[in-house]
């Protein structure tokens, strides 16, 4: 091992003047950053939504049942934070994380990941027993002959409210259930998993120091092994990595520019999800107005028989009643004293 190697060299870092070797609020190095000390603080403030909305999610579980409805968006608004936490963890890195804190990141993303799954499962399979539990209700309504739908005090009838109707039925399995059904299920499990999740962040924030003191105080240099991405020369004693990456020209972006070439790419994507759209969007329209012209093609057609059938049975009664008033007309020329019959009176 050579750990007598000591010197290093940072010759080529100290007249310029773009060299973040002696600051403290970022490190720049080979084009790229691996520290921005504002994200520190914003780390931090995402890291207090994730604590805080934990704590909310928790409280509606126990809280009245008109309350309820806060426990999924104060869901949405820790997964949400908890994503824009791990992107600016991206750019705090000074000495690297240890073991523990990459086990406990684990177990983070792990209960996040899964009880997200678990729970996406339990809802699923709630909402189609609601349903079937609510098609059986209108069905046995239906067969006792009574209509699924209320009379109201003035005599007049009340809207199906298929919402309350569902909700109704959800209360009613939840209600249904035993200890050791609520237990043993996914919706526990889900409970099980984000607390866990949430005990990790929480453990960290009151445990890490959040004087505001955060510096990037650290700079990578190469390690003197034989390597393709170390420079020759850099075997032989510890060699701060340069500002500027001297193969910077192979890199897709070193014509445009970082900027200029994300942007191309960002407003591109959009432009091909604009187009792709209209065009999937144009073809649904005109798929759908060929099917409603072939409905009511096909309603026009049934209607034209319809009215054929009653035509042609109308003109056959016309011929039948013409028929008979002209054989009672007959009838009545050649035999005396009988009256003849109105059109009204044989109607």
């Amino acid at each position: 091992m050579a750990t007598d190697i000591t010197t290093i060299d940072w010759t080529d870092h100290q007249n310029d003047t773009s060299s973040s070797l002696y600051s403290p609020d970022y490190t720049y190095s080979n084009d790229k950053y691996s520290c921005i000390r504002g994200f520190y603080f914003a780390h931090l403030v995402f890291n207090y939504l994730v604590f805080l909305s934990g704590i909310v999610c928790l409280a509606t579980r126990v809280a009245p049942p008109r309350y309820k409805w806060l426990h999924s968006w104060f869901g949405r608004v820790y997964v949400l934070s908890m994503l824009w936490s791990t992107v600016t963890s991206l750019l705090m890195n000074n000495t690297g994380l240890p073991l523990s804190t990459i086990i406990s990141f684990g177990a983070v993303m792990g209960g996040l990941t899964v009880g997200w799954i678990v729970i996406v499962v339990y809802r699923s399979g709630m909402d189609r027993k609601a349903q079937q539990l609510v098609q059986e209700r209108l069905v046995e309504k239906t067969k006792l002959g009574t209509p699924p739908i209320g009379d109201t005090t003035d005599g007049g009838q009340e809207d199906l409210d298929l919402t309350k109707m569902l909700n109704d039925a959800k209360m009613d399995i939840v209600n249904s259930k035993t200890f050791v059904q609520r237990f043993f299920s996914l919706k526990a499990l889900h409970g099980i998993l984000f607390f866990t999740s949430w005990m990790q962040i929480t453990g960290r924030i009151f445990a890490s120091n959040q004087s505001g003191d955060f510096t990037c105080h650290t700079y990578p240099v190469y390690k003197p092994i034989d390597a393709p991405q170390v420079p020759e020369g850099a075997e032989d004693e510890l060699t701060i990595v340069p500002t500027t990456d001297p193969d910077y020209d192979r890199l897709p972006w070193a014509a445009a520019g970082p900027v200029a070439w994300t942007m191309q790419i960002i407003l591109g994507s959009m432009f091909g999800a604009i187009v792709v759209g209209g065009l999937v969007s144009w073809r649904a329209s005109v798929k759908a107005q060929r099917i409603s012209g072939e409905s009511r093609n096909s309603s026009s057609a049934d209607s034209s028989e319809i009215v054929d059938e009653e035509d042609t049975s109308a003109t056959k009664d016309k011929d039948v009643r013409s028929s008979r008033r002209a054989t009672l007309g007959m009838t009545n020329d050649h035999v005396p004293n009988v009256e003849k019959f109105s059109d009204e009176e044989e109607e």
